[in-house]
């Protein structure tokens, strides 16, 4: 696992295909829910939790035994550590616990599991999986050299780990609440998805526009596909920017953006996962636009090949265009595209009005 942090998330979008479906999609539906289904590492994940599921019951318990708290009275073990466990017809051959101040047999510490519901399970064994996995990446990145070490990355892994660690020993069939290390999202009031509706209707509602309202709201699908897959520069990497214009530091939003947006592919008790644009707002949309900007045009670019003229046209003529006032607009604090709240039947009314007139 981990060597999987380190494998970029790889744009898979097609505009070739978009073209081809049918019936045409709705032009503000932004992204694909379905991520899980075509997401290779996030199945691949899935497919070695499994077979810890489909191991000999003696082998899950002992392993699981290793991360619960034995249940006898006044015990202060918070998780075995046995020797010889072997199953056989009678059930489990006990040993016991060889922690200090335990001794107790693997029974005790897992009489609370061996009655549990299969969905209770499948939870526990998730949650089981993933502190593996976990400590095992921990491990991994410490090993390398400091000046690669990605401190902010580690953080977000060992505040994960340690919110695992307490749930499986308090109540390991619910599901942990992750919401308790770095709040609960959005984490700004007027999301970026939001923000770029409102640059349309800011910028192109009106007969005498550079674009029309409808090709700007392609665009803007285009962007934000784009953006809820591409790869946030690394605190230490990111192109200066005056921390007094924005309300946190860019931190503050990256270990959120992992937290809630990149880590649910490689630890799935952290859940649901996120889209960016769905979550963050106006800051990050300041700190990340012109990096962002440079990279999805570079991307364009290079996906012409294989794209429609009628796609081709977007892109290579329009795109620009939308780009550079877009970045104008951002870096207007005044700019009506922060406070604005159009609701989807208001773009879709005045697209209909542009249209008949």
């Amino acid at each position: 696992m981990g060597g999987a942090l380190s494998r970029p998330l790889i744009p898979c979008y097609n505009p070739r295909q978009e073209h081809r479906r049918q019936p045409k999609p709705d032009i503000l539906s932004i992204m694909n829910n379905e991520w899980k289904a075509n997401d290779l590492l996030f199945e691949q994940i899935k497919s070695e939790r499994s077979k810890l599921e489909e191991k000999n019951p003696g082998s899950i318990m002992r392993k699981v035994a290793k991360f619960v708290p034995c249940q006898s009275q006044r015990c202060k073990c918070k998780g075995g550590m046995f020797d010889g466990i072997e199953r056989d017809n009678y059930g489990w051959r006990n040993s016991n616990c060889v922690r200090p101040g335990c001794n107790h047999p693997l029974s005790n510490h897992i009489q609370h599991l061996v009655s549990a519901s299969k969905k209770e399970f499948a939870i526990l064994i998730k949650q089981i999986f993933d502190i593996i996995n976990i400590k095992g990446t921990i491990q991994s990145v410490s090993k390398n050299p400091k000046i690669e070490r990605i401190i902010v990355l580690e953080e977000v892994f060992e505040s994960i780990y340690t919110v695992l660690c307490k749930n499986v020993r308090r109540d390991p069939f619910i599901a942990p609440n992750i919401n308790t290390i770095y709040g609960n999202p959005p984490f700004e009031n007027t999301n970026i998805n939001q923000i770029l509706i409102n640059f349309c209707m800011h910028m192109f509602s009106s007969k005498d526009s550079i674009l029309e309202l409808k090709d700007a709201l392609i665009i803007t699908k285009f962007v934000l596909r784009y953006f809820d897959t591409w790869m946030w520069f690394l605190p230490n990497r990111l192109p200066y920017t005056n921390p007094h214009e924005y309300s946190n530091s860019y931190v503050y939003y990256y270990r959120r953006y992992m937290m809630y947006c990149c880590v649910p592919r490689l630890v799935h008790s952290v859940s649901p996962r996120y889209k960016p644009s769905k979550i963050f707002g106006r800051d990050v949309l300041k700190y990340t636009l012109k990096s962002f900007k440079i990279q999805f045009q570079v991307w364009c670019y290079k996906q012409n090949i294989m794209w429609t003229d009628h796609t081709k046209l977007f892109c290579l003529d329009y795109l620009p265009k939308y780009m550079d006032l877009l970045h104008n607009e951002v870096l207007n604090n005044k700019s009506p595209i922060w406070s604005m709240n159009y609701k989807k039947s208001d773009v879709k009314r005045k697209v209909i009005e542009l249209d008949d007139s």
